[in-house]
């Protein structure tokens, strides 16, 4: 009766894990990106639309369900920080702010979840999106999607598991990928001014920290309402996750290269 009891068990966990979705780290055979860097992680994901714990709104900008810690070099402390590679907040009056510093923009009042290397941002179709800090492409809801798909496929989620584990991670599921994925490219073709996506070769840049409007790009004078033409607009919390820095409204990688403003 043993015999049958532990066969009738093994047979159910069995099946309920096959149905069961890619949402932890348990799972083995999945190249993970470790996190210690934006290095393996897609330029940007979708965000969904939820319910907090208290009943609240709010949006989940996660690749995975649920979080873990993961070991990132500190330079200053000169030794690995432990982080939960996971982190939440208050969107309010369009900033998104943790605790301790702002990590994107939303036009609405909610509580949001966000992987790290993440910054909450808008899609050109107007739906919320997170994207790699270290990039300043701006991309549709449905684009988003297919970035976070190929992510799957190149870390090896389970071809059985794909459209579950993906369900979970886009507003409508992959139904409603497919059917906007068409739509998305007939809307970018009739975009009359497409998002700026490239910057020019900027060597150097420094702003005059005693006058309003002094800013100076490749050793010539350029208006802070230019700027934009120049270089991306970050957040500084962006920016110190991947170990650079802010001086004035502009920003420079760890190795004084400029990579951004501030925007005011």
């Amino acid at each position: 009766m043993k015999r049958i009891l532990s066969i009738l068990l093994l047979t159910f966990c069995t099946a309920a894990q096959a149905k069961s979705l890619v949402d932890h780290y348990a799972w083995g055979g999945i190249a993970y990106p470790d996190e210690t860097s934006t290095a393996g992680l897609p330029e940007a994901i979708p965000c969904i639309t939820k319910k907090a714990f208290n009943g609240q709104p709010m949006i989940k900008c996660t690749w995975l369900e649920t979080s873990r810690e993961v070991l990132i070099w500190d330079a200053q402390r000169q030794q690995d920080v432990r982080y939960v590679n996971q982190v939440s907040g208050t969107c309010l009056r369009g900033k998104c702010r943790t605790n301790t510093t702002i990590v994107g923009e939303w036009n609405q009042d909610v509580f949001f979840a966000l992987s790290i290397w993440y910054r909450i941002g808008t899609s050109t179709d107007g739906k919320p999106v997170a994207y790699r800090v270290d990039t300043s492409r701006q991309v549709s809801y449905a684009e988003a999607g297919s970035l976070l798909y190929q992510f799957y496929l190149d870390i090896g989620v389970p071809d059985d598991r794909l459209v579950g584990t993906f369900d979970g991670r886009y507003e409508g599921g992959y139904t409603a990928w497919q059917e906007q994925k068409g739509s998305s490219r007939n809307v970018a073709h009739q975009a009359a001014e497409p998002a700026q996506t490239e910057w020019p070769d900027v060597k150097s840049a420094w702003c005059n920290p005693r006058m309003d409007d002094e800013c100076y790009i490749n050793e010539k004078r350029v208006p802070i309402a230019e700027l934009g033409r120049w270089l991306p607009d970050v957040a500084e919390s962006n920016i110190d996750q991947i170990g650079g820095y802010c001086e004035t409204i502009l920003c420079f990688d760890k190795d004084d290269h400029p990579i951004g403003y501030l925007l005011q």
